[in-house]
């Protein structure tokens, strides 16, 4: 009779496990669409937030290559509900770290462009991809436009070296990050002599959401530093790409900020360009927008790659 007690009460126990968790998904699910709609995130482009996550594809959430995770229905909670929570830790989009101070970069063929961030730790708004605590940073900005180029037959590499790492391994401050990024500069341009456009994209300070039809886009900045002797051919490319967006998508643009007193590692090469896209309250599909568009000016002035 006792053992019969115990076991109707282990019953009745688990019993109420199941009850809570049942009301802990609820929760969770109510929970998620809340913040969705208030948020205003559109849930239902699953192409394009798995084009987002695909980015993250060499990072971990806990034993889970995150390439794994884009193969479930987005549009769906509860198949996210369905994951284990035990595997989750928040994931910080951090690039690969070498022991040596050199540029990694993947193996592409002759690629003509080379994109780098020297302000690596710019991030965005975090939008849609805040559910899953992924910062979305400029890193990630290169990324697109590294694909955005390929659909146009223009081949580019993206920089994949910690800056942060080499200004440890050198004792240097945030302020040097242009004498960091310099350092792949020269290394890359031994690795792939083909290369003959340098960009650098960077986050600005302020943020400006434009629409155009149904889309949102963010604002686009050259950034031109004049203290170098041939900073007018840095500038005779920087004014063909704005000719185009302006021409093609006017309220885009900022007007090009020139700085006296700097260079910006333009003074490397004629085709050095630095460019701010959105800023720190822009969501990643507005940058995403807006980095199409500026891939679409690099075909017009630059054109394909062979």
């Amino acid at each position: 009779m006792k053992r019969r007690f115990k076991t109707r009460k282990k019953l009745n126990f688990n019993k109420y496990k199941i009850i809570l968790l049942i009301i802990i998904v609820i929760i969770i699910i109510f929970g998620l669409f809340k913040f969705l709609v208030k948020n205003k995130i559109k849930i239902g482009n699953e192409k394009k937030v798995n084009e987002y996550l695909a980015l993250a594809s060499n990072n971990l959430i806990g034993d889970i290559p995150f390439s794994d995770l884009i193969n479930f229905n987005l549009i769906s909670p509860d198949s996210f509900l369905r994951m284990s929570f035990n595997n989750f830790r928040k994931l910080d989009y951090r690039l690969s770290e070498e022991k040596n101070i050199v540029s990694v970069v993947k193996e592409v063929k002759n690629p003509t462009i080379y994109i780098y961030n020297t302000h690596q730790s710019e991030d965005y708004d975090p939008g849609t991809l805040g559910i899953y605590n992924i910062t979305p940073t400029v890193y990630m900005a290169s990324s697109m436009l590294e694909k955005a180029l390929l659909k146009k037959g223009i081949y580019s590499v993206v920089e994949e070296s910690s800056i942060k790492n080499i200004l440890n391994k050198n004792n240097w401050a945030y302020s040097d990050s242009y004498k960091a990024s310099r350092l792949l500069l020269e290394d890359v341009v031994l690795k792939y002599p083909s290369l003959e456009y340098f960009i650098d994209i960077h986050r600005d300070s302020v943020t400006k959401t434009v629409k155009i039809g149904d889309e949102y886009y963010a604002n686009l900045m050259f950034v031109v530093g004049k203290n170098h002797e041939n900073y007018e051919e840095n500038e005779r490319l920087v004014s063909e790409l704005y000719k185009y967006i302006d021409e093609n998508y006017p309220s885009i643009l900022r007007k090009n900020h020139y700085r006296e007193n700097s260079t910006f590692n333009q003074d490397f090469h004629k085709n050095t360009i630095l460019i701010e896209v959105g800023g720190v309250k822009n969501t990643i599909d507005e940058v995403y927008n807006s980095i199409n568009v500026f891939a679409d000016a690099i075909e017009s002035v630059i054109g394909r790659g062979e």
